[in-house]
């Protein structure tokens, strides 16, 4: 028999566990809570609450949790509580501590070097500012009496509104569970004075909340230069989120954009002394290009037109330096047993290197590196190419900088200016995220998360091109445009020659498909450094070579949390548990 008692006890206990029996095993309960709330004339509320506390047991005294960071509307509102005194019901003073508790102040009630028991008074007196809200038509409090983070139910809960200074126009409670909007409550009001009751015990994560409407003629409300300056330090945490981006964006502005000549003609040389920045939102007419542009390589036109060395850009040197007459490409198959293998053999013409840029010897030493008896090399044999990458591309900007077509070096320029955005921006990320703890407000810490890759983009974009590297920059889209277009099939009398010069151009632009097809359409050969391919197949084994080279040398091998919310308690938008106050408390 003993079992099954102690059996249904056990099964009984996991269906109801012992916060069902709080209020009636706790040693304590809460008889009342009145709340009196003075509105003054700036705005600020006298509040005193006085509860009636019956300690069954030996008790220290109580806590009270006050909330003072709320959030209204997406902004943070921090309330300025003053604590004016805490006294019993014949105004003796009660020993004391104030301290911060998450988005709350708490208020521990009692001395601790002494037990109390049987029935106590707790009158607490504070000042609360900034939570009186002001709308077109009125003034609204919008206030949580109790709270709901109490570990004990409240008996009975009343409150009092005296408005000396305005006139009440309307009035609205809700009691119950929080966020319900339900209105277990009852109000009566006059022109200058407001009362609310509950209308039933508020059990465990209960509470009640009054609204008032207030004729705001007679208020004297903070004034604009004020308001600004509570909302930027109340919210200043969107301030530090969105500061690394908007100090990139004025970096941007002032040290990123392009250079150029004080005339539109892109075909002379500016002079440095006399030039102005790009305007953000120019329309500039396209130049006519069809011709290589005089001294710059296939190379160097990839990394003017996006900033950037690509491998696509190293694919057209090589082939400029077949062009130039320092290597031949030749393609070769090999026969395998279902079908046919590709590859393509470079070999060293070993021309005089004396009147190539730094980087294009660099380009055919370390091509030519482990080069066989014959100075031959596989494309295919080049996997450890990509090794070199960074020299080529290093000495490429170098001489695109010592030339002025940038001014500095541009793969530096991102690094730096990217190292100092992130600095900034994890420096604003931490203090961000210390707002967002305090406040419980993360929306911030959104905002600094997105601004990240925007920072990083505008970093990428440093890179500066000076007047003249402005004007190739336009010539080179030009190019571009009218190769695409093929505009080149009219005004070119020598063809092969031309698409000899064009075709690592091409390769460098992206226009080799459009080049090949207009190459096909007119029956021109191929350039006679390309061996072993044709007119007719010309454009798949001019991209099976640059698929073939980019792959081989491009890659490497393997809480205090109640009434937190502030807002409007009308329109539908209130509710228990809503508006400012809250809060919550217990026993010691």
């Amino acid at each position: 028999m003993k079992r099954i008692v102690f059996f249904f006890a056990f099964i009984f206990l996991l269906i109801f566990p012992s916060g069902a029996f709080a209020q009636t095993s706790s040693s304590y309960s809460i008889e009342s809570f009145h709340a009196k709330i003075d509105i003054e004339k700036d705005t600020s509320l006298i509040v005193e609450e006085t509860i009636k506390v019956n300690f069954p047991g030996e008790k220290h005294g109580i806590f009270r949790i006050i909330p003072v960071i709320y959030s209204v509307g997406g902004k943070t509102v921090r309330a300025n509580l003053k604590l004016v005194s805490v006294v019993d019901e014949t105004g003796t003073p009660y020993i004391y501590e104030i301290s911060r508790y998450n988005q709350s102040e708490k208020i521990k009630i009692g001395d601790p070097a002494k037990t109390i028991t049987g029935d106590h008074t707790y009158v607490i007196t504070y000042v609360m500012s900034h939570v009186l809200l002001e709308f077109p038509e009125n003034a609204e409090l919008y206030w949580n009496v109790t709270g709901s983070e109490w570990d004990v139910g409240i008996s009975n809960s009343t409150a009092v509104v005296n408005s000396p200074h305005a006139l009440i126009k309307e009035v609205g409670c809700f009691a119950g569970d929080v966020e319900s909007g339900e209105e277990n409550c009852e109000t009566k009001f006059t022109d200058n004075v407001a009362e609310f009751a509950a209308t039933e015990i508020l059990g465990l994560e209960k509470d009640f909340t009054i609204v008032v409407a207030f004729d705001k003629q007679n208020f004297v409300f903070p004034g604009t230069i004020e308001r600004i300056g509570k909302l930027i330090s109340d919210n200043w945490g969107y301030v530090v989120s969105l500061l690394p981006l908007l100090a990139m964006v004025y970096i941007w502005f002032k040290k990123g954009r392009d250079k150029q000549g004080l005339t539109e003609n892109v075909y002379t040389k500016p002079d440095k002394k006399k030039t102005k920045t790009v305007p953000l939102f120019a329309h500039k007419h396209l130049p006519m290009v069809y011709y290589p542009i005089e001294g710059l390589t296939p190379s160097e036109v990839g990394t003017i037109i996006d900033e950037r060395v690509h491998t696509s850009d190293v694919v057209a040197e090589i082939v400029e330096l077949a062009r130039l007459g320092f290597i031949k490409i030749k393609k070769t198959e090999t026969k395998a047993i279902l079908s046919k293998k590709i590859d393509y053999t470079l070999e060293d013409l070993k021309k005089d290197t004396k009147d190539l840029r730094d980087y294009q010897k660099y380009l055919l030493e370390k091509l030519f590196e482990k080069a066989d008896a014959d100075n031959m090399v596989k494309i295919s044999s080049l996997k450890n190419f990509y090794t070199h990458l960074a020299e080529f591309k290093k000495k490429l900007y170098e001489h695109l900088s010592k030339t002025e077509i940038f001014d500095g070096n541009p793969e530096k320029a991102r690094m730096k200016w990217i190292a100092m955005f992130m600095l900034i921006a994890f420096t604003g990320q931490f203090l961000t995220f210390v707002f967002s703890i305090q406040t419980y407000n993360f929306t911030p810490l959104v905002f600094s998360l997105l601004a990240i890759p925007l920072g990083i983009i505008l970093g990428n974009s440093m890179p500066r091109r000076t007047a003249r590297g402005y004007s190739l920059y336009r010539q080179t889209i030009g190019l571009r445009f009218y190769l695409k277009k093929g505009k080149w099939r009219h005004e070119i009398a020598e063809k092969k020659l031309f698409i000899e010069e064009i075709l690592p151009l091409a390769i460098a632009l992206g226009v080799v498909k459009e080049l090949t097809k207009h190459m096909k359409e007119l029956n021109v050969k191929p350039p006679d450094y390309f061996a072993g391919v044709t007119t007719s197949a010309f454009y798949s084994d001019i991209k099976s070579f640059s698929t073939s080279t980019a792959s081989s040398i491009g890659v490497g091998a393997p809480s205090g949390r109640s009434s937190w919310s502030g807002g409007s308690g009308f329109s539908g938008g209130g509710s228990s548990g809503g508006g400012f106050g809250g809060g919550g408390g217990g026993s010691w």
